[in-house]
């Protein structure tokens, strides 16, 4: 059975077991559906003898639990993405090494961005139950259901770890699991946000150059508004007026107000200021204009190095996604250079392919 970690007591037993352990499987539930940050519900860990479910909403200071988590210890869980961004608020520091259950998946060709439940049914014929996927994890108490479905995200982790791990190791591919996880800790634990987000608009190489300007700076006044005030971006500035309002900027308060009124969370209260800033947009460091669509010969380029990066991945018996996203291709395609977060691993493959593609 879970125990139910809600006292002082039981904490500081969980935390002198963590604080000795030297890996550590665990899982989050978490809620953010009206808050830009994800709100902390739960924490599970797995440990030798016993589930921990930890609640840490009983708790005002978390600092001993951090503390032991990172002890330097590698983290084992399973699509960690947004769990380490929830786990931010614990501590500053960052996990020293991540084992991901999901990419290890990936990287022996089970299948991309596989579920917990298809991954531990597929791997170790268990079936788990799926009925609390969408459940409200900020509630209290919690369902019997949903403590056991929250425990069964944690128990099966080592079990996993072990096959996976055993047969990326036999494939000589263990180091191409641990580069993914700190990209992965790196992309959860920074904050950072894309340096130009205009670029994602579809039609943005179009744009006027004062349009893109206006739109960057819109995008990066969202996302720190939206930080601060902790509401989603969407609720603050969604993408459709973002975009809106750096085409037609808005003469006056009552006008902008009257063109944001589906955005529920725009804090009226910064009225001017989004009107100053359409009125004399100020690039962020880094502002580039978005790059126009690839030409003829390098969209062919391009497609050429997809082909044969689809070749390989059948090779290596992976999907090609799992090898080489479009974006990292295109990359190397315009820049001459892979993006800084390609892994090592994938550039000593990718890029003897490169060159005999591109020259």
């Amino acid at each position: 059975m879970p125990e139910w970690i809600a006292d002082q007591a039981a904490l500081e037993s969980v935390v002198a077991q963590i604080g000795s352990a030297r890996q550590h499987a665990l899982d989050t539930e978490f809620e953010r559906i009206r808050t830009y940050w994800p709100r902390l519900a739960l924490l599970q860990i797995a440990l030798p003898d016993r589930v921990a479910l930890i609640d840490p909403l009983a708790f005002t200071d978390l600092g001993a639990l951090a503390a032991a988590l990172h002890n330097g210890g590698s983290w084992l869980m399973h699509s960690a993405s947004e769990d380490l961004v929830a786990l931010r608020p614990l501590s500053e520091k960052t996990c020293t090494a991540l084992f991901d259950t999901q990419i290890a998946a990936a990287l022996l060709g089970l299948g991309a961005a596989l579920s917990y439940q298809k991954l531990v049914a597929l791997v170790l014929g268990v079936d788990l139950a799926k009925s609390e996927t969408r459940s409200d994890w900020m509630r209290r108490p919690l369902s019997a259901e949903q403590i056991a479905y929250a425990a069964d995200d944690v128990i099966h982790l080592q079990a996993l770890a072990d096959h996976l791990g055993e047969r990326l190791q036999r494939l000589g591919r263990i180091d191409w699991l641990w580069q993914d996880g700190a990209r992965q800790i790196a992309a959860g634990s920074d904050g950072a946000w894309p340096s130009n987000p205009q670029h994602d608009i579809r039609t943005a190489s179009r744009l006027p150059l004062e349009v893109q300007l206006r739109a960057h700076a819109l995008l990066h006044w969202r996302e720190r508004t939206a930080r601060e005030i902790d509401r989603p971006r969407n609720w603050v500035l969604d993408n459709h007026s973002a975009l809106a309002l750096a085409l037609d900027p808005p003469d006056s308060g009552p006008t902008l107000l009257a063109r944001l009124k589906e955005c529920r969370a725009f804090p009226r209260r910064l009225t001017a200021e989004v009107l100053a800033l359409l009125a004399d947009p100020q690039a962020e460091p880094g502002f580039a204009a978005a790059p126009a669509p690839l030409g003829r010969e390098a969209e062919a380029a391009l497609n050429q190095l997809r082909e044969r990066v689809a070749q390989l991945a059948r090779e290596l018996a992976l999907e090609p996604s799992t090898l080489a996203s479009r974006r990292l291709l295109e990359s190397r395609v315009r820049e001459q250079q892979w993006p800084a977060d390609c892994t090592d691993w994938r550039r000593e493959l990718l890029e003897p392919l490169a060159q005999e593609m591109l020259g």
